[in-house]
């Protein structure tokens, strides 16, 4: 899996347990160890070392006929995680534990062999640190804490930022304890830095703490099961449901990739290569921008049934994820679908978003790329959507010319556009504020919180 400057590399084992139990000894923790682990780090390792030596030699296919269609970042650049998944452990963990969670602990200051190393201080079975303190860091998952990160964390890059930030708090000294993965989880999502962005917390976090440089951190059991339950993750979780219109659509246009069954549009053939390039760039919003985006989307929409319009076009234009470079989305929305037919109007359609895209690009040449979305009315029977991506360009006389004439027949921006790129990141966050504070001072804010923590019985 590549995102960006980060590559992800896979390993699943299914080992079961080699003894019963209610013995956990220490042979049979070496034993599980050394197949289930240890034997994936290997292989995460080698195919690293693979990727580094002979990237052309990836495949999409089992038979390596079909190369993958894209780049791998440069080395100088890359990070790369690998992911153990291993399973058959999870009820001799819960027997060990004596917790029906059946997880591992995390433990920093355990790296390598360490993990196998009875003799070492307060070394127990079924505790995991750096794996591979040599190689490309190692995450150690099963399927149950598999589970919850990919959900939390439901698009490649906060996927990769999380595993990013795991890698570093591990590595970095900084984390001396975690009694499971859920609790790194929440952690993670209930601390945010300055710039927006989730983080894990540091000692200078805890407010009237003395601490030293050698001082690390500890979370603690519950923090995650109290998280899920708050009316904060509530409202994390309803602000969400609104960006799953961009997943379907990602959805949508992947479906025809790989079935072939793309719309010819603009007297171009549609290929893997010219679609994943839209693609590439959707996929890679974090949860928080897809609410933006798909909220610009479904508010056009509706706005064009508000007006009776023949069409309405909305431009977004924000950063790339991965590179930072500043790109823009064109979302149109035209009528017409249940009185044309089909194929003239994706014709027009098609031409007309073309048209926008290419004077978005000529107006602002700081624009790398523009992809473009098309859609039908909500009104109309029917599905419809078409995707084009169209990255900047030197611009010619004759180009100019051409554009021109378009922006005309078609009524498409006659004024030069003035783009202002759009921090969503900045205007939205993971976890919505509590509507009851809106409008509200510091104070007020205060005095409210306090009175509801009276009537909850946990005066502060």
């Amino acid at each position: 899996m590549v995102c960006g400057d980060d590559i992800i590399i896979f390993s699943d084992k299914n080992i079961t347990w080699p003894e019963s139990t209610d013995n956990i000894s220490e042979l049979a923790w070496k034993r599980w160890y050394n197949r289930a682990i240890e034997e994936s780090v290997k292989k995460i390792r080698k195919a690293d070392t693979s990727i580094r030596k002979n990237p052309q030699a990836i495949f999409a296919d089992a038979k390596c006929e079909h190369r993958i269609p894209i780049e791998l970042p440069p080395i100088d650049r890359r990070r790369v995680h690998g992911i153990c998944v291993t399973t058959g452990g999870e009820q001799a963990a819960s027997s060990y534990f004596d917790d029906p969670d059946g997880t591992f602990m995390i433990m920093p200051f355990l790296r390598g062999k360490d993990h196998v190393d009875f003799t070492r201080p307060h070394h127990m079975p079924f505790c995991i640190g750096d794996v591979d303190p040599d190689g490309p860091f190692v995450h150690v998952f099963n399927m149950a804490t598999l589970d919850v990160v990919m959900s939390e964390f439901d698009t490649i890059t906060d996927f990769t930022k999380y595993l990013n930030a795991r890698a570093d708090i591990i590595r970095s000294g900084r984390l001396s304890f975690s009694p499971s993965e859920t609790e790194m989880v929440a952690n993670y999502l209930q601390t945010i830095g300055p710039d927006g962005e989730h983080r894990f917390p540091m000692t200078s976090d805890v407010r009237g703490a003395k601490f030293d440089s050698d001082m690390a951190i500890a979370f603690v059991q519950g923090e995650y099961a109290c998280l899920v339950h708050s009316p904060e993750y509530q409202r994390r979780e309803a602000a969400n449901r609104t960006s799953y219109e961009w997943d379907r659509l990602i959805g949508f246009f992947t479906h025809h990739v790989l079935n072939g069954t793309q719309f010819r549009i603009l007297d171009t053939d549609p290929t893997v290569e010219l679609a994943e390039r839209g693609l590439r760039i959707m996929a890679r919003e974090d949860r928080v921008q897809r609410r933006a985006l798909a909220s610009a989307i479904i508010g056009a929409r509706k706005a064009l049934e508000e007006q009776k319009a023949g069409r309405l076009t909305r431009i977004a234009v924000t950063r790339d994820r991965s590179t930072n470079e500043k790109v823009a989305y064109v979302f149109l929305v035209l009528a017409g679908a249940n009185s044309m037919e089909q194929e003239s109007y994706r014709r027009v359609r098609a031409m007309i978003l073309e048209t926008y895209c290419l004077a978005t690009l000529h107006d602002d040449c700081d624009i790398k790329l523009c992809v473009g979305i098309a859609v039908m009315a909500i009104s109309e029977e029917g599905e419809s959507e078409d995707l084009i991506a169209i990255p900047q360009q030197k611009w010619t006389p004759k180009d100019i010319e051409e554009l021109s004439v378009a922006r005309k027949n078609f009524d498409v921006l006659q004024k030069p556009l003035k783009l202002k790129t759009i921090p969503f990141h900045v205007h939205a966050t993971s976890f919505p504020p509590d509507p009851a504070f809106e409008g509200m001072s510091r104070q007020q804010r205060r005095a409210l919180e306090r009175q509801r923590a009276k009537q909850q019985g946990r005066v502060r």
